[in-house]
């Protein structure tokens, strides 16, 4: 909590509140559905409800997309499950990864977040 704190401070923001829910691949692309009328899965859906200054939001992760990740990046559990805890909390931030640059920007985001926790991080082959 104090690598998500020191984030939300870094940002000049307030952590009103911030909820991880880990969900069955299921569940989560129901609510993808249901929200953004998107029919497809995904990993990670954020809800964000804060304003720029004061940071409120519910985070949803597919437990399916967490197991399956190490594998396909060559990653450990451990590594995934905070880049995903990150990657919400950058969207709540602001940061956005729709673009070639915005995804290496995020990217960049997440392994500084890893690092600040203390988990070894690995590179992508």
């Amino acid at each position: 909590m104090e690598t998500i704190t020191a984030y939300v401070k870094d940002y000049e923001a307030q952590l009103v509140r911030l909820v991880y829910n880990f969900i069955s691949a299921q569940e989560l692309l129901h609510l993808n559905q249901r929200h953004l009328e998107h029919n497809y899965e995904t990993d990670i859906l954020t809800f964000d409800y804060g304003t720029p200054t004061c940071l409120e939001a519910e985070v949803y992760i597919s437990l399916q997309a967490l197991e399956e990740a190490p594998q396909r990046f060559s990653q450990t559990l451990e590594n995934e499950a905070v880049r995903l805890i990150g990657h919400g909390l950058f969207h709540c931030l602001g940061q956005k990864d729709k673009s070639d640059q915005e995804k290496k920007e995020m990217r960049l985001l997440e392994d500084n977040f890893i690092e600040r926790f203390h988990v070894k991080q690995q590179d992508y082959v």
